[in-house]
């Protein structure tokens, strides 16, 4: 006859508490061999110790308790275990290079603390962001001096031929296509989101239909901007000639966490119309970099 253990002196050998039988037991992992039904008393056989170890090896792996039980309560495949656990380790190797992440960043910033009397002035975030419609009109600025100049012909232009269309219109952007720096000729989109207009409830085709017969100067686009999986974001707050100091600040962060652009800088207007705007010392801007992780090279 199976010698049969009570609960107290399982829970000893097996180094497992009471609590965690008692949880292994309602999840169905682990039923006890006999319950006393008179006295309620768990019993547990020595041979229910192997069905233990197998438990605590899975957990150990970090897998779920549901998962744990799929394995040995359905009896699977060793295909289909081999792919739980590749899973799971493919999750850990994703969870481990987050954490590498996370700790370069902190690095980072304690660096950036030794190196100032006081917190940094902005501070960087990582984020999504979705794709735009957008009607944009794009031109070459010789000097930095003709920048403001440049900037507000181009919005009027663009703000002039909106006017007669049936767009829904949203932020304002500007879009810096330099893939380095420049001195002279800059590279620059003026552009402001737009929400495709419906017919009979329902979204047109596509942008082009919007408004029937209407004539697109040849410099003005209508294109869709495509959505970024991952952006280096900073928000300025102050003088709009200031706003470079974000700008400086988005790239340092990015050399020094690993990172590179892979777009145009993204300037997005949060106070409104650039050429509407009544006091230029007090904007809110927000610069979007989309970046990409740095290939590691293994010493």
């Amino acid at each position: 006859m199976t010698q049969l253990i009570k609960i107290g002196l399982f829970s000893t050998i097996a180094q497992v508490t009471i609590r965690t039988l008692r949880h292994y037991d309602d999840f169905g992992l682990l039923k006890p061999a006999h319950i006393d039904p008179d006295t309620s008393y768990r019993y547990y056989t020595f041979d229910q110790l192997i069905r233990l170890n197998q438990i605590q090896a899975f957990k150990d792996m970090g897998l779920a308790l549901d998962q744990i039980a799929d394995l040995l309560n359905r009896q699977q495949p060793i295909a289909d275990t081999i792919a739980t656990i590749e899973a799971k380790k493919a999750e850990l190797a994703r969870d481990i290079r987050e954490k590498h992440e996370q700790l370069g960043r902190l690095e980072a910033r304690l660096h950036r603390l030794s190196a100032l009397e006081g917190p940094p002035k902005y501070e960087v975030v990582m984020k999504q962001v979705p794709s735009l419609h957008i009607v944009a009109l794009r031109r070459i600025v010789p000097t930095p001096l003709d920048m403001p100049a440049y900037r507000c012909r181009m919005f009027d232009e663009l703000d002039g031929w909106l006017d007669g269309q049936a767009f829904e219109v949203q932020q304002e952007y500007v879009l810096y296509h330099m893939t380095e720096f420049v001195e002279t000729d800059f590279d620059i989109e003026v552009a402001v989101a737009v929400s495709p207009p419906k017919a009979n409830g329902k979204p047109k085709m596509s942008l082009q239909t919007v408004t029937a017969g209407a004539a697109v100067p040849e410099a003005i686009r209508r294109y869709e901007l495509p959505s970024a999986r991952l952006v280096a974001s900073v928000v300025h707050q102050g003088a709009f000639m200031d706003v470079k100091d974000a700008l400086l600040e988005l790239f340092d962060w990015m050399g020094m966490n690993g990172y590179s652009p892979i777009g145009p800088v993204r300037e997005l207007h949060l106070f409104g119309r650039e050429n509407q705007c009544v006091d230029p010392q007090n904007v809110i801007v927000e610069l979007q970099v989309p970046i990409a992780a740095n290939e590691r090279v293994e010493r």
